[in-house]
């Protein structure tokens, strides 16, 4: 039996699906979401929801690892505040580490990075699988925002190996879901069967937990398949359902505290519990409050009266009571947000013009990702784009991670629908020679390339340093982030003026990889074991 797998790693809720191949059955009707495995609080591994909640509890006193609903519980009750770490996706890559003290002393804290904690939710993904499968694991795909710079993907890479899986693949999420909708979309019963027959302009609007994404293509049906050209792609944006919660979370804060001392004369440890507590009921309250305007949204006198009551402890018996959330209450809240100029609306904007394209240029809209399913998104993208374009909602919790199967199983077979991509990243990367910065990898080059850069001494020197940045344009050096570098030394001495030829390749998940005289000095894609103390020395399972 071959099996292909897709994992949606999400910021606020990881998915997995797989094709399982066995007989003669058509593909797509052995796709199907599995159940993930999670820890109870007997560190019992047998809880199986079709979601696992991107969070974790770290018990150093007993050396075990929560993750999921129970790490998430954790987190909303307040306990174990400063334990308990979420959205770990949108803090991947680079140098970021967070720190977990002991609970029995909270002054000793150990280090940790966001690669060895995305780890973790992948092992749990792992092990869950091997409970429902049998047979080997061909491919994984496991999906990334668009926006992902080169060592956002690596440390991707790294964290699935960590995990376990041999052979990984990266995918977009915008690609993802396209790929899914373009698979199943003669089941939609949506649109007719020529209807990519001539070239439509789709926009991919994902937005979920922690991260926003657009993705501009032009698709064409060629002879089952499609070809699809990616025409623009939204800069990397860390903004989702946490943002619009934390929005929700400041209103209640402010109505508290308008009759209660303010949460900063109180301890670090206190101002935690009661940042989780408070955040995780305005999800809450937003969650709910969503599900009883989808009942009434056609109707306006209904919808004007629909409410929803907040009452809840926030530390020490003070409590929020009697608090409304209403549908004007929500737009005040979230009016920079949900403008004609808010956060929503200006990426497309900016996606649009980068994509010489106008709005009246699009034919459809998918809505996808989780966030997507609030009413607010949906109302604002129609306001934009008005009556004459479709929006499709594709905001099914599994639409990522099955997307990301169908990649994986593409990768052996073709019975499936394909994608002939012509892809572009949201950024270029540039290497720093002296004061200069050059483009060497352009937003649009091409995948499983290789090049040439011609490094030129401005003095005389034994060593090549080797720096790399991303970013739109060196006309603003301040505006390019750094991504990693290496002081070389050589083995001759170079004047000033010599040159040296330093050898690029580009992989096809957007991975650059730089050499020397047949020796590589630097990759997007570290692999180098930092301890990872998580992994090897705590329990998981």
């Amino acid at each position: 039996m071959a099996n292909y797998l897709g994992i949606d790693l999400g910021t606020t809720e990881t998915t997995v699906s797989v094709i399982e191949i066995e007989g003669f059955e058509p593909p797509l009707e052995k796709l199907r979401t599995l159940n993930i495995y999670q820890y109870d609080e007997k560190h019992v591994f047998d809880r199986d929801d079709k979601g696992l909640s991107s969070s974790i509890y770290i018990d150093r006193d007993n050396k075990k690892v929560y993750t999921g609903r129970y790490a998430n519980t954790l987190y909303a009750s307040g306990n174990k505040p400063l334990n308990t770490i979420r959205s770990v996706k949108t803090r991947i890559g680079g140098e970021s580490m967070i720190q977990v003290p002991l609970d029995s002393e909270t002054q000793n804290l150990s280090s940790y990075d966001m690669t060895e904690l995305s780890s973790l939710l992948l092992k749990t993904v792992i092990n869950s699988v091997s409970k429902q499968v049998t047979g080997a694991i061909d491919e994984v795909t496991i999906t990334i925002p668009a926006g992902f710079n080169s060592d956002e993907r690596a440390a991707t890479m790294k964290a699935a190996k960590l995990a376990g899986f041999k052979h990984v693949h990266l995918l977009d999420e915008p690609t993802a879901v396209l790929l899914n909708y373009l698979n199943i979309k003669d089941d939609l019963d949506r649109m007719p069967d020529d209807y990519f027959y001539t070239r439509k302009n789709v926009l991919v609007y994902d937005i979920g937990g922690g991260t926003l994404d657009i993705s501009i293509a032009k698709v064409e049906d060629n002879y089952g398949d499609f070809k699809v050209d990616i025409l623009g792609r939204s800069k990397r944006m860390d903004f989702g359902g946490d943002d619009i919660d934390k929005r929700i979370a400041a209103y209640f804060l402010s109505e508290f505290e308008k009759i209660n001392s303010s949460i900063e004369t109180r301890t670090i440890e206190e101002q935690a519990v009661i940042v989780s507590r408070i955040v995780s009921q305005a999800e809450k309250a937003k969650v709910s409050f969503n599900q009883k305007i989808a009942k009434v949204a056609d109707n306006v006198r209904r919808r004007e009266r629909a409410k929803e009551p907040v009452n809840f402890e926030i530390i020490d018996n003070l409590k929020i009571t009697d608090l409304l959330i209403t549908d004007n209450i929500l737009k005040d809240i979230l009016s920079p947000i949900i403008s004609s100029s808010g956060t929503l609306v200006q990426p497309i904007k900016k996606s649009l013009r980068d994509s010489e394209l106008t709005k009246e240029d699009i034919d459809l809209v998918i809505l996808t990702g989780g966030t997507g399913k609030f009413y607010l998104v949906e109302e604002t993208l129609s306001k934009f784009f008005g009556d004459n374009v479709e929006i499709i909602d594709f905001t099914e919790s599994n639409a990522v991670s099955k997307g990301a199967a169908i990649h994986s199983y593409n990768q052996d077979e073709d019975e499936l629908k394909k994608i002939d991509i012509s892809d572009i990243m949201s950024d270029s990367i540039f290497i720093k020679n002296g004061a200069n910065f050059d483009k060497l990898i352009s937003h649009d080059q091409e995948l499983d390339s290789s090049g040439v850069y011609s490094y030129k001494f401005l003095e005389g020197s034994d060593r090549l340093d080797v720096f790399l940045y991303y970013g739109e344009s060196a006309k603003d050096p301040a505006k390019l982030t750094e991504i990693t570098g290496v002081f070389e030394t050589l083995k001759d001495y170079y004047r000033e003026g010599d040159i040296v030829e330093l050898g690029w390749t580009f992989d096809s998940n957007k991975i650059l990889k730089i050499s020397h005289d047949g020796k590589e000095l630097i990759t997007t894609n570290d692999m180098t074991d930092n301890g990872n103390e998580l992994i090897n020395n705590f329990q998981l399972n």
